[in-house]
């Protein structure tokens, strides 16, 4: 480059480098230099020859302990010093064999699976040890192993004292791993961490704007989680997270720059989650809206009883044909449901989708549907018979009934915990952790530590058993249809 910033010139006193930079150095390397994750390994650095021998034993029982999720045995130690003894008598030297060592660290079973022996009894339940409960706990809280406090917490046996759990639930929620509940649970719950798979036709939405959505949820996700509020906060919160350009794109006033910072909301059909770029991309399809795919989110994700998909064979394409007049969504749903056998479902699906049609497919408020030249009419009566207008009195509906949403988020929360589907014999259990939170209005912190109070998250079920075939002659009469 020309001028004065190019051609290897300077800026004030300091040079400008065109091409390349070169280090010289250091002269008398004494092995490798430490750093963090180094730091995590070698919990001990030894002098001489003959401490280097108790100095890997160190280090494979810290680092033994840290990755079995368990203290280590004896026997553990022996074993692993086998690989560092053969990997210490190559060239490398303490440093080979620490590398053969921590190579059969992450190599083992103990490392690769989570173990939880099951009930001496097959037909009943086993009450978790400390250590198998901490594994769990730390699993479902941060998605990865027990540190240190857990662990010595659970080898002394610490963890079944109901207010050591309720210490450790609060400590492990305030942790920057407890992050994982929203990238792992929360959006996951929702269908919003694939953004990508809506691409909008609309001239004015481009990558940055998508970036910009999945800012915001995550930020406004982690606000409600996090900080131990409401989950009912997910439907009226009135805040959010905003740079000037998601602001533009909401209409909101007063928000300058790139950064994202928190916002109050004027705007009650901007509150909660309904109101999210997200939300109302993630439901809707590159050349329009959908109340059908709107509706069954809501159905499914907040109130907990999602629709039935539809029957094969079904045509569900309201996409305008060639050469037809433009219509909106709505005048294109009311025909498809002049079909009985189509009305069965979308009478359900249908309405709660409808209140928020004034919500474009990127977010933006609008009253007049551009494509069909017609305004948009957001009146719509629910399967029950109540009617509505629009995502205000949408989002008062679901929160008058109560304990809908908090039920919808514990039970999603024990399947996260558990790894497994919530069965109808594990209803009970969530009824009561949510009749409990209700003196906090569903605090977040109280569903959880509900769920980790529970029987299902305390206990390792008992295997499932293969039924035996029954003989032919004993096999009992099936009714064939006519």
């Amino acid at each position: 480059f020309g001028g004065p910033f190019g051609g290897g010139g300077r800026v004030s006193t300091v040079p400008i480098i065109q091409t390349a930079i070169e280090i010289e150095g250091p002269f008398s390397p004494q092995g490798l230099s430490m750093n963090d994750s180094r730091a995590k390994i070698f919990v001990c650095q030894p002098k001489n020859a003959a401490e280097e021998k108790p100095c890997a034993e160190k280090i494979a029982h810290h680092l033994g302990t840290q990755a079995f999720r368990r203290p280590v045995t004896d026997a553990d130690v022996k074993s692993l010093m086998k690989f560092y003894e053969l990997g210490r008598a190559d060239t490398g030297g303490f440093d080979a064999g620490i590398t053969e060592l921590v190579t059969a660290v992450l190599s083992s079973p103990d490392f690769l699976y989570r173990s939880i022996s099951t009930s001496p009894r097959p037909d009943e339940p086993r009450l978790l040890s400390d250590v198998e409960l901490g594994t769990r706990l730390s699993f479902f809280l941060w998605n990865t192993g027990p540190d240190e406090e857990l662990i010595n917490l659970a080898t002394a046996k610490k963890l079944s004292d109901p207010a050591v759990m309720k210490a450790q639930v609060e400590r492990m929620l305030k942790d920057p791993r407890a992050n994982t509940l929203v990238e792992n649970f929360a959006l996951a719950w929702l269908n919003l961490d694939e953004l990508e798979k809506v691409d909008p036709i609309d001239g004015g939405f481009n990558a940055a704007m998508r970036g910009n959505f999945e800012t915001e949820i995550r930020l406004f996700l982690a606000s409600v989680l996090l900080e131990n509020r409401s989950v009912m906060e997910l439907l009226d919160a009135d805040w959010t997270f905003l740079n000037e350009s998601l602001a533009r794109q909401y209409e909101v006033p007063g928000v300058y720059g790139p950064q994202f910072r928190r916002v109050k909301l004027t705007n009650e059909n901007r509150f909660g989650i309904l109101g999210k770029g997200a939300f109302l991309l993630r439901t809707s399809y590159g050349d329009r809206t959908s109340p059908v795919l709107r509706g069954g989110w809501v159905l499914d994700k907040l109130i907990g009883t999602p629709p039935a998909p539809p029957p094969p064979n079904v045509n569900t394409d309201l996409a305008v044909k060639d050469g037809e007049r433009p219509t909106t969504v709505r005048a294109r749903l009311e025909v498809h449901r002049k079909n009985p056998n189509c009305n069965a479902c979308h009478g359900l699906i249908d309405p709660p989708g409808l209140a928020l049609e004034n919500f474009d497919n990127t977010g933006r408020w609008r009253t007049v549907d551009a494509a069909a030249r017609a305004p948009i009419d957001a009146n719509t009566v629910l399967s029950s018979g109540v009617k509505m207008n629009g995502p205000v009195e949408l989002r008062r509906y679901i929160e008058s009934h109560g304990d809908q949403l908090p039920t919808t988020v514990t039970r999603r929360l024990m399947m996260y915990a558990l790894n497994r589907e919530v069965e109808y014999f594990d209803m009970p259990q969530v009824r009561q952790i949510v009749k409990t939170a209700e003196a906090g209005r569903y605090r977040f912190n109280d569903l959880v530590l509900g769920v980790v109070n529970s029987d299902a998250f305390r206990h390792q079920g008992p295997e499932e058993t293969k039924p035996q075939a029954t003989p032919a002659s004993k096999a009992p009469a099936v009714a064939k249809n006519p």
